[in-house]
């Protein structure tokens, strides 16, 4: 079943850009196809059942108009342009979120907001800067119908689309370059590598002279495993003489320096002789191996061992930090930026240069609010750059639990007020009355999971707890009684830009980064999180970190 769904989303393309924007696009019109097919088969089935809450025949009819649309779509797609595709889909989103409410609510009130999501769409299914197109028409738009129903046009919502359009472009046109020069350098390495390698293979029976020329470093392996041939590139990288490499296995010669799991990697590799491995890339001490591996045939194309060819990956690995810290200093460099907008819509919500309207302060709420989001955003892709380049640091101190959860019940406990849920909170009777740990990101961490309870939950409550697990250890939970996380879901939860469907992102807004950045500050603190869930009954998120020997004196 799912091969046949990914022969149906992916689309062969020549351009690789062009076929990571199309299987996006495919993958937008089955979840729109499937939701609007069930709002019409339960359209059906009221009728049917002659429910006296049937919607009007106007709406049934905008359903076919939008399925018979999305197939559309994605026939063109899938068998002609993806970019007219794109437009064309575009055009329907914003079509269907602009004429299915009144038109007061769609300049002024709820449907506003909704309008942002084509906007958003614009920089990653087109070219990242047809959001500002795609702000520009929808700004038109609005005042069109703000015109045709007699209402103030809003401008203050037009400079909010058009502030949004230009975030969505900075992040579109960063990950494309990005992926341009990944693409860049990952072909040149493995065009490098496979060409050398199969050098090597060809040239090892014929001239000692070639393999000793060699910038690589080269291994012969027999068909026992064990290394016949060492050139010198090789015993300089591993900092041994051929003599001491030769006559050892790959396990020898690794020892504690490749951590467990790279070793059983490439003991893997070595033994599947029968066949060429493109390089794989793995620790060694302290540098970067890049190694890959092709059989040794004889004249009769008999396997007679296996040649391994190293290149020493350092550089290159460095290179990848540098683009980690990259992505920080850009992060820091748009914080300030919506920093600034967010000053300047406090200062106007709080009537620093005169009085607003009602209308006019919901707009600024609005951009308050996308660009809280935005800020969001940004600091957890700082965090999650600060981690990947090793450069995240905690900073342990004594803390009190009690103040720990009063400051994250501070913080979420308005969140929680707006949507009606009750926020609570409870210490166990064991649990110290002083603990060491980096309290900042602890609360980091609770905000974290709280903010995803409330947000997932509908009614009911969400409670935070501190507890002992067991003599040596203490814990953070925090249940809900949302909707729960399916089984297939779980496993996956904790990736990075990844939430439980793609329902859920729709839904809800959220980048998928938060619970990726909770795990990795959780296994920096040397504990681990888990979680239980089940659809309808809430989900529960439990931290689980050492309590060190002086705090069990305290308990």
């Amino acid at each position: 079943m799912m091969e046949i769904i990914n022969q149906l989303l992916n689309v062969p393309s020549t351009d690789p850009d062009d076929a990571r924007r199309r299987k996006l696009l495919n993958i937008l019109l089955m979840g729109v196809g499937v939701l609007t097919f069930l709002a019409i088969l339960f359209e059906i089935l009221y009728r049917l059942a002659g429910a006296a809450e049937a919607e009007p025949v106007w709406i049934y009819h905008s359903l076919l108009a939008t399925l018979v649309g999305v197939v559309i779509i994605f026939v063109i797609n899938r068998y002609w342009s993806g970019g007219l595709a794109s437009l064309l889909f575009l055009l329907l989103l914003t079509a269907v979120l602009a004429f299915t409410d009144t038109p007061q609510e769609v300049v002024q009130g709820r449907s506003l907001f909704m309008l942002v999501i084509p906007i958003l769409m614009a920089s990653v299914l087109l070219r990242p800067y047809a959001s500002f197109i795609m702000a520009g028409l929808i700004g038109l738009l609005l005042n069109a119908i703000a015109v045709r129903a007699q209402l103030v046009p809003d401008l203050l919502a037009v400079l909010a689309f058009f502030t949004i359009a230009l975030v969505s472009w900075l992040a579109a046109r960063s990950l494309e370059h990005a992926l341009q020069d990944l693409r860049i350098l990952n072909r040149e390495l493995d065009q490098r590598v496979e060409e050398r390698t199969r050098e090597v293979a060809e040239a090892l029976g014929r001239n000692q002279a070639i393999l000793e020329g060699i910038a690589d470093g080269v291994i012969v392996f027999d068909h026992d495993g064990k290394a016949t041939v060492a050139n010198p590139a090789i015993a300089d990288l591993l900092e041994r003489s051929p003599e001491e490499i030769r006559g050892c296995d790959i396990e020898t010669l690794m020892g504690q320096d490749v951590d467990a799991a790279d070793r059983e990697m490439v003991v893997n590799l070595l033994r599947d002789r029968g066949s060429s491995h493109p390089s794989v890339k793995f620790e060694w001490g302290d540098k970067t191996l890049s190694v890959s591996f092709a059989p040794v045939r004889d004249v009769s194309e008999k396997v007679t061992g296996t040649v391994a060819v190293f290149r020493d990956f350092t550089r290159e690995a460095e290179v990848d930090r540098m683009k980690s810290a990259f992505v920080s200093t850009a992060s820091h460099e748009l914080r300030t930026p919506l920093n600034a907008i967010l000053g300047y819509a406090e200062m106007l919500r709080e009537a620093v240069y005169g009085p607003l309207l009602d209308k006019q302060r919901g707009v600024i709420e609005r951009i308050m609010a996308n660009t809280g989001q935005m800020v969001s955003l940004v600091n957890n892709l700082l965090d999650q750059a600060q981690i990947e380049a090793g450069r995240l640091a905690l900073n342990v101190t004594s803390f009190a639990p009690a103040d720990l959860i009063d400051g994250v019940q501070d913080v979420m406990g308005v969140l929680a007020q707006a949507k009606g849920l009750e926020l609570t909170s409870r210490i166990a009777d064991d649990v110290p009355a002083t603990l060491s740990g980096d309290r900042q990101r602890l609360h980091q961490v609770l905000v974290n999971l709280v903010s995803n309870a409330i947000r997932f939950t509908e009614q009911g409550a969400v409670h935070v707890r501190a507890y002992r697990p067991d003599a040596s250890h203490w814990a953070l939970e925090v249940s809900d009684t949302g909707r729960g996380i399916p089984a297939e879901a779980q496993a996956r939860i904790f990736d990075a830009f990844r939430q439980a469907d793609d329902s859920v992102t729709r839904e809800h807004t959220g980048f998928g980064l938060g619970l990726s950045i909770v795990r990795q500050l959780i296994t920096m603190m040397g504990g681990e999180i888990t979680l239980a869930s089940e659809v309808g009954r809430g989900s529960t998120f439990t931290v689980i970190l050492t309590l060190a020997p002086t705090q069990e004196g305290l308990s």
